[in-house]
């Protein structure tokens, strides 16, 4: 029987123009989704490539062969892009396009210099498995931290396919009868067939792997929304004790209430001194937040004492570790004892994260606030205390904006929830990061982690 390669052929070609259609619709609406127009331009350049190759008849072979292969490769190589940027991993756009050049350079010199159809094809097939294989891998990776179906599904597609080109290469080298992928016979119908179930099944795997993207970008706005509105209620009463403290304490004193001179008016004083201090904590913190989400922190860089840092937040919250009996301690490490940053940013992370600890710490607990030098050249504060700890959910929600870990003890704590969530975005902002280390009811260990660049001089 006859393989009719030429329908298949043109089947392809017509199934590139809507899988091109189609993404480029999807990203009209979507554009907002990272990689989704490498995948529309890739499916454009899948369908200019093939389109060559079908008017081959009417066409130089200079350009129905070889720049028509070269564009089929740019496609190609595009998905990876395109995979790179969708799940924020970084993909090299030097070794793309040196890939790009490599692929030109072999398959022009056997089609123009030494004209074998079978190495050509061997070469086609093994860079497409390659750039599938470097995808797949890119692929698992995302798929081991958030277990999405879309992931698997498009990990297993693109993983049986890189395997079936890689077959059909190892076979293409014994084929001697073909002098062109017109040419009738099994591998050739193999090799467009696998390049049509390419392009539908990838297309529909990208479509679930959008979809479910936004799905998951859904209900994280919803959830944001959840929190905010739970927070609006939260901060409205966290706003309203210090001010109606202010307030009802100076009224007392313009009244005179308790007539004239009383003593006790320099402690409402005072008592009206530490709720403006709070209220202003809050609204500080409250600012940072907004400032960190539109873009807008700056940090002023300098040398930074690292024991002068320690101290002075150990300082300002002895006075309530002292009131619950909580033994604070320090230990600092001689080899890390600078630091570039700001000053100020690095004192509220370490300040927010101690007086969490503290706030947390039943009465008579520890709360060791110690740095470190690694021998990555890394530096690290790391609070430990032996508080009330949490489990995964509660620390997924300690770093949620606006949130409290829920359970009996934190309840009872005031504050609107930004201490830790700042503090992440603040070392974020000096290329660092901070990790959670707890255990419920037996206590946390949050490690905060700076550059060696910061940290070694």
């Amino acid at each position: 029987m006859t393989l009719d390669i030429s329908t298949l052929f043109t089947l392809l070609v017509v199934v590139a123009a809507m899988a091109a259609m189609f993404v480029w619709f999807l990203s009209i609406g979507h554009h907002s989704i990272p990689g989704i127009r490498s995948f529309a331009f890739s499916n454009t350049f899948l369908f200019i490539g093939l389109t060559l190759i079908a008017l081959r008849a009417v066409l130089p072979p200079i350009l129905s062969f070889v720049v028509a292969n070269i564009i089929v490769c740019i496609g190609y190589t595009l998905i990876l892009h395109g995979v790179g940027k969708f799940f924020r991993r970084r993909v090299s756009n030097t070794v793309l396009c040196i890939a790009i050049i490599c692929y030109s350079f072999e398959f022009t010199y056997y089609f123009m210099v030494n004209n074998q159809y079978n190495i050509r094809l061997f070469f086609y097939l093994i860079y497409y498995a390659a750039v599938m294989a470097f995808a797949l891998f890119i692929i698992l990776q995302e798929y081991r931290k958030v277990r999405l179906v879309s992931h698997l599904a498009a990990a297993l597609f693109i993983g049986l396919l890189s395997l079936t080109f890689t077959l059909i290469a190892a076979a293409a080298l014994s084929q001697t009868n073909a002098a062109q992928i017109f040419s009738p016979s099994a591998i050739n119908a193999a090799v467009v067939l696998g390049q049509l179930i390419f392009v539908i099944g990838w297309t529909f795997s990208f479509t679930l792997l959008v979809s479910e993207r936004l799905n998951d970008e859904r209900v994280r706005a919803e959830t944001s929304s959840r929190e905010k509105s739970e927070a609006l209620a939260n901060m409205s009463h966290e706003l309203r004790t210090p001010l109606n403290a202010i307030i009802g304490f100076a009224d007392v004193i313009d009244q005179e209430a308790l007539g004239p001179d009383n003593p006790r008016y320099k402690d409402y004083v005072k008592d009206i001194l530490a709720s403006g201090r709070h209220l202003l904590l809050l609204i500080e913190d409250i600012l940072d937040i907004s400032k960190i989400e539109a873009g807008k922190l700056e940090l002023a860089e300098q040398e930074v004492d690292i024991a002068a840092l320690v101290e002075a937040v150990r300082h300002m919250v002895m006075l309530k570790a002292t009131a619950k009996s909580i033994a604070l301690m320090t230990k600092i490490d001689g080899a890390f004892l600078r630091m570039r940053g700001d000053d100020l940013r690095l004192r509220q992370i370490l300040l927010n994260i101690v007086s969490n600890a503290v706030k947390f710490t039943p009465d008579g607990g520890r709360v060791l606030v110690s740095t470190h030098l690694a021998s990555d050249g890394t530096g690290r504060f790391i609070v430990a205390d032996t508080g009330i700890g949490m489990d995964k959910a509660g620390m997924e929600r300690a770093l949620s904006k606006y949130c409290q870990v829920e359970n009996s003890q934190s309840r009872l704590q005031e504050g609107i929830g930004l201490g830790l969530p700042l503090a992440v975005a603040l070392t974020e902002a000096h290329g660092g990061r901070l990790a959670i280390d707890s255990t419920k009811d037996k206590g946390t260990t949050i490690t905060v982690e700076f550059p060696a660049q910061r940290c070694v001089f």
